[in-house]
């Protein structure tokens, strides 16, 4: 489908199944309450559209642009959102379940309190710098290699989810329970980006060992 036939279609509202077109140019478009199944729109053009309540699910929006986006109350599932662009963009109660996300850009977001979810996404080599989220449940999330320098994690609370190689310069870990977490290969640096965060004997132990202490 042609960009613009794609545009009319989503402005006419209601369920749209398995419309196929490349970068169609949607942005500023009104796609409240509109439900895509199946649809594969890789580097849609999403610029300051509203997308409250909009229901997205399988699919590809990989590379879409959704700068300065309204998606308050979207819900996305299975969707393939690699490289996406989320710079200024307001997540008010927005879900993510099991969404491919690599190589994300979640940097700038709007609202100064977090209130969408992230439910066993993969976000890695995902651009979090400054990112807020204090006092967030991450579960099931890949963050390999992700930058989340000067992002905020305090009392953050992170299950089964992974953070190896991840960026934590400057990243505010006081309270951040990583109990969960797999902080893959430690260095004798991780005492310091890990400051203030609560993490288990077992992880305490590989820090010592990457200091080069015997603990007996």
């Amino acid at each position: 489908m042609t960009g613009a036939e794609v545009r009319a279609l989503l402005a006419a509202g209601g369920t749209v199944r398995d419309v196929v077109a490349e970068e169609p140019d949607l942005h500023g478009l009104d796609l409240s309450g509109v439900t895509l199944e199946q649809c594969r729109l890789p580097g849609a053009d999403l610029r300051g559209a509203t997308l409250d309540g909009v229901t997205v699910r399988s699919g590809s929006l990989a590379g879409a642009i959704l700068v300065d986006a309204d998606l308050t109350d979207a819900v996305f599932e299975s969707v393939d959102l690699s490289g996406i662009r989320l710079t200024g963009a307001l997540l008010t109660e927005t879900r993510f379940t099991e969404c491919r996300m690599i190589g994300a850009d979640l940097s700038g977001l709007r609202g100064l309190a977090v209130s969408y979810r992230l439910d066993g996404c993969s976000l890695g080599l995902a651009n979090l710098q400054d990112v807020v989220w204090r006092g967030v449940r991450l579960r099931g999330v890949d963050l390999s290699e992700a930058d989340l320098r000067g992002a905020d994690l305090r009392d953050a609370v992170l299950v089964d989810c992974v953070l190896r190689d991840v960026d934590l310069g400057h990243t505010r870990l006081v309270g951040a329970d990583l109990r969960g977490a797999d902080l893959g290969g430690l260095s004798d640096d991780s005492p310091r980006t890990l400051r203030g965060a609560i993490i288990s004997e077992a992880q305490a132990a590989a820090v010592c060992r990457a200091l080069g202490l015997v603990v007996v």
